[in-house]
């Protein structure tokens, strides 16, 4: 009981100190109220967005998965074509893999004219001067993939003024704040938003930039790393893409009743990087 006391009066200082500087510091208050707007701004679009597009990419899951990964692509490679659009490394990656899924619902006869794919994109919000330190604390995005534009540097393009308008945003970070409160949430509550939450889009895509330099095992060189995006919810694709060693593999992990075989989302990613190196001759 004391230790309830004790701790109820902290809050209690806590909430006066706080209403003190709110009302000595205008710019404070300008600050709270700015974010307050921006936290109803991110939940009007999450109850506005709906669910995403309707594609053979999305549907009912079932027990069997699926995983495939690219050959290594040239880090390199994909920075040149960066730098010669005005965008980063991450802006290709995105784009080609849009490209990917674009080249894979055509070879399946699906239509694809001026559709949009949701990914899910979880954000690192950590400082990148941050020490190491267990838990993780990342936001979320949803960044509509212009599956639609049939021309691959207009969709490289594309993907670069979303990428950075997200970048100028603070969705991530509001996002992160209202996942806190939803932990805290009984956890039907919990179900029921992460249900919201993974019919709002059809992959969940990161891109993690490994090592830079070899890495060795009990003094062998390991070529190659990869992992898997973890999934949750009604969300059956994950896009897994791998800085390592100067080179960038790319995986796809699929439900077997939606993607049987993920190996044509690869192929389809390698022919689309090929075609935006035509685009953009060394």
């Amino acid at each position: 009981l004391a230790g309830f006391v004790r701790g109820t009066a902290r809050l209690a200082r806590a909430a006066v100190d706080e209403s003190l500087s709110l009302l000595f510091n205008p710019r404070h208050l300008l600050h709270r109220a700015r974010q307050g707007l921006d936290l109803a701004s991110v939940v009007a679009k999450l109850l506005l967005q709906g669910p995403d597009t309707r594609t053979i990419l999305k549907g009912p899951l079932g027990v069997k998965k699926r995983a495939a990964w690219s050959q290594p692509i040239p880090l390199a490679e994909v920075k040149r074509i960066g730098k010669a659009m005005g965008g980063t490394i991450n802006d290709v990656l995105v784009a080609t893999a849009a490209g990917a899924l674009r080249r894979y619902l055509i070879a399946h006869d699906q239509p694809v004219d001026g559709i949009e794919v949701r990914a899910v994109v979880p954000v690192n919000l950590r400082p990148p001067d941050a020490p190491p330190t267990l838990g993780n604390r990342f936001g979320l995005v949803f960044l509509p993939l212009p599956v639609g534009l049939p021309d691959p540097v207009e969709r490289l393009r594309e993907v670069h003024r979303r990428m950075t308008r997200i970048k100028d945003s603070s969705e991530a970070v509001l996002l992160f704040g209202l996942l806190q409160g939803v932990g805290m949430a009984p956890g039907e509550i919990q179900r029921l938003i992460v249900k919201l939450f993974s019919h709002m889009g059809t992959a969940v895509m990161t891109n993690v930039p490994g090592p830079r330099h070899q890495l060795y095992l009990a003094g062998v060189p390991l070529r190659k790393i990869m992992f898997w995006v973890p999934r949750s919810g009604a969300v059956g694709l994950g896009v897994s893409i791998l800085s390592y060693n100067g080179e960038v593999l790319v995986g796809f992990a699929s439900d077997a009743g939606l993607i049987p075989d993920p190996n044509e989302l690869t192929a389809a990613f390698h022919a689309e990087f090929e075609d935006l190196q035509t685009r953009f001759p060394a």
